[in-house]
């Protein structure tokens, strides 16, 4: 059976509403230091994560798109994280906040997996101490009244999943096949949960992932529409096989997708959105 999602939401997740607010509070911290503070820690091809504000989502999906996204983010793999000298009790906070979603991560997965009609253990083994998981904080800045704009292009996460704490801004779209842009809304006490290209390479199209940007409305009025959002991208072991489920490949038809080691996919993608970064790692 085929599951095209709209949106899942997580209620009764266990983290404390006070360990979201702190973590939104010191990412917003960060975003509020002067550009050279913030470029200390910049991204970089010897460590493809950390602060950068060049992405351009739509290349991992479609290879269109010339304009940067108007954002910025900040990168942090899980297992190998690189912390900013500023702000003061950024690392515990963030750090915290890391290990409750990973608590929520065993979870789902365990719970998917039986939803797959699989046993409840089978993610276990694909990630594991150094696995490519990323928690990627967004800061999108204030946009006048006028014509609706993209704030982050269309594309999907290239992962397991994604669980998403937004703030109250809004702005954030899903669309399935055949059907327009829809709006996500997301009650305060509630974490979004994405499928990523994985789980649909692993289930052979039987779960899709998630197909969404994030926009600003034409003529919307706020005070202000700064938005600030927070992603735990769930990524297995670099060196784990992403191949068709053997229950999900139908007698007498292939896979749909090649085999494809984890860290090969998920950096191809990557790099896809931010060419600067290749063409300095290529120098």
């Amino acid at each position: 059976k085929q599951w095209y999602q709209r949106r899942v939401r997580v209620k009764h997740h266990g983290i404390e509403e006070k360990t979201i607010r702190n973590t939104f509070a010191i990412s917003r911290q960060f975003f509020d230091l002067d550009e050279s503070e913030k470029s200390k820690v910049a991204m970089s091809s010897e460590y493809p994560y950390g602060y950068e504000r060049a992405e351009i989502l739509s290349q991992s999906l479609t290879g269109e798109g010339v304009t940067p996204d108007p954002k910025e983010t900040y990168n942090i793999k899980v297992s190998e994280p690189r912390w900013p000298d500023k702000p003061d009790e950024f690392k515990d906070t963030v750090t915290e906040y890391c290990d409750n979603m990973w608590t929520l991560t065993r979870k789902i997965l365990r719970l998917f997996a039986l939803v797959l009609r699989l046993n409840a253990d089978f993610f276990d083994d694909k990630f594991p101490r150094d696995n490519m998981t990323v928690f990627r904080q967004l800061n999108y800045p204030h946009v006048p009244p006028g014509p609706a704009r993209i704030r982050a292009s269309q594309h999907t996460d290239y992962g397991v999943l994604t669980i998403l704490a937004t703030d109250k801004v809004g702005g954030l779209q899903v669309k399935l096949p055949g059907e327009e842009w829809e709006d996500v809304v997301s009650p305060p006490d509630c974490l979004l949960v994405n499928i990523g290209d994985m789980m649909q390479r692993w289930s052979n199209n039987a779960w899709r992932s998630t197909l969404h940007r994030v926009v600003k409305k034409e003529n919307l009025v706020q005070t202000d529409n700064r938005r600030q959002a927070m992603a735990f991208f769930v990524n297995p072991g670099k060196d784990v096989m992403i191949e068709c489920i053997p229950d999900y490949e139908k007698e007498g038809e292939e896979a749909k997708y090649p085999p494809i080691r984890s860290e090969d996919y998920i950096l191809s993608k990557h790099y896809s959105t931010v060419p600067s970064l290749l063409a300095a790692g290529e120098k």
